[in-house]
């Protein structure tokens, strides 16, 4: 099937100026790598432009280019970049929800004509299924950055079941020009960085429910290596955005999380995040306010189940070692077969302390404590289970070891 693009051939499409898209269009910008942004609203898209502060010697802005559907494009084009792409390159990041990010696909890729690598920057579903409504799946790939995109050096490339080796090469390369290393992965809900990051973040909305304080989950958080409270990437993300994301993850693996009801209360009193001003924080000119918002504290309790008093280092367990199980079953799962992606994706998708390896971390810890802390926090917290192959592997190596002998056992089974 042949189509006759709309829009010229050779360019950066970046789709959706929402909270998400706003900073990859940035991460483009701070590159000084020409983009087109496009949206449905056209406040959205003023206003994400009008939010980079371009130096008008260095950029120029175009005027805005109605499409169908209601869409507008704007372009920004960077005056040392004029050259025009190999590929034409499309990086959607709408609302995560599958029958929305086809729909969308279904209908724009004839803008973009026949050469185009389509990109989804979806955090949790599967590419081969966004996929399904594209004329040629060999050029759609998933393309996933992580929030706060500038301070998250990391892609990850999805390669879908259909997808080419050059459309992977592709990406990776406009990756790389925009200063994001990529790391590739299988296609599976979550991928790496969102499989470990989903049951983090439920786990410290959980915490909230049973009583413990704003303050206590960002002091073990930091004490764990991450770079800020779980609470308050979720206000990086978006509420609505983590809701939906942490759906997709529960559909997938339902046995592997129980999901905290707090996020709905969240999004119902209209607190969506870090760009609205208010989320599980209060912000001002954004900057965080110092404790949880009075609001997220009074839905706490409404939400509140068996209340109970922990300590620090038991804070930090209930946080890490959900992410450990769920990096021993994707690496199972065959999401990748190097050990070390997990460190990368930590490190470059979550900020992991830049200086040390995650996996290092269990390992100081030892076997006899990851398996003591499952059996404790597991009748309270789904994450928390281990497989008893897992935890049998545990019992006769170290952490990291156990992982791969895990891994292998499984595939070999």
């Amino acid at each position: 099937m042949t189509s006759h693009p709309i829009l010229p051939p050779g360019h950066v499409y970046l789709i959706g100026a929402g909270i998400v898209g706003r900073e990859i269009l940035r991460a483009h910008t701070d590159a000084g790598v020409s983009a087109w942004i496009i949206d449905q609203s056209a406040d959205a898209v003023q206003q994400a432009v009008d939010s980079l502060q371009l130096a008008d010697n260095q950029w120029q802005v175009g005027q805005p280019m109605p499409l169908p559907g209601n869409s507008v494009a704007v372009h920004l084009q960077h005056c040392d970049d004029r050259q025009p792409r190999e590929n034409t390159i499309v990086i959607e990041s709408i609302v995560e929800r599958l029958e929305i990010k086809q729909a969308f696909f279904a209908t724009a890729q004839n803008w973009f004509g026949d050469d185009a690598i389509l990109c989804s920057n979806t955090s949790n579903l599967r590419i081969s299924e966004i996929a399904e409504v594209i004329h040629d799946p060999r050029r759609f790939a998933g393309m996933h950055f992580f929030m706060p995109v500038d301070r998250r050096p990391a892609t990850e490339v999805v390669r879908g079941q259909q997808t080419s080796e050059a459309t992977i090469q592709a990406c990776c390369r406009h990756a790389q020009r925009i200063k994001k290393p990529s790391l590739i992965v299988a296609d599976s809900p979550g991928f790496i960085v969102n499989r470990l990051l989903s049951p983090y973040l439920n786990e410290s909305l959980l915490l909230l429910c049973r009583g413990v304080s704003g303050e206590q989950i960002e002091r073990a958080a930091l004490a764990y290596g991450m770079p800020m409270s779980p609470l308050e990437l979720i206000d990086y993300i978006g509420t609505r955005t983590m809701f939906d994301a942490g759906r997709a993850f529960w559909q997938a693996f339902p046995d592997r999380l129980s999901p905290s009801p707090r996020l709905a209360g969240v999004i119902k009193r209209k607190r969506l995040g870090r760009t609205a001003g208010q989320g599980l924080y209060d912000y001002r000119d954004g900057k965080r306010s110092s404790h949880l918002a009075d609001e997220t504290i009074e839905l706490s309790k409404r939400y509140s189940r068996h209340e109970q008093s922990f300590d620090d280092e038991e804070v930090v367990e209930l946080l890490s070692i959900p992410m450990w199980i769920e990096a021993a079953l994707a690496r199972r799962d065959g999401i990748t077969d190097q050990q070390e992606h997990f460190n990368l994706a930590m490190r470059g998708g979550l900020g992991y302390a830049p200086n040390a390896n995650w996996l290092d971390f269990f390992d100081t810890w030892g076997s006899e404590r990851i398996i003591a802390a499952t059996q404790k926090w597991s009748p309270i917290s789904a994450s928390m289970l281990a497989p008893s192959n897992l935890t049998a592997a545990l019992r006769n190596a170290i952490p990291s070891e156990a992982m791969r002998h895990f891994s292998d056992d499984s595939a070999n089974a």
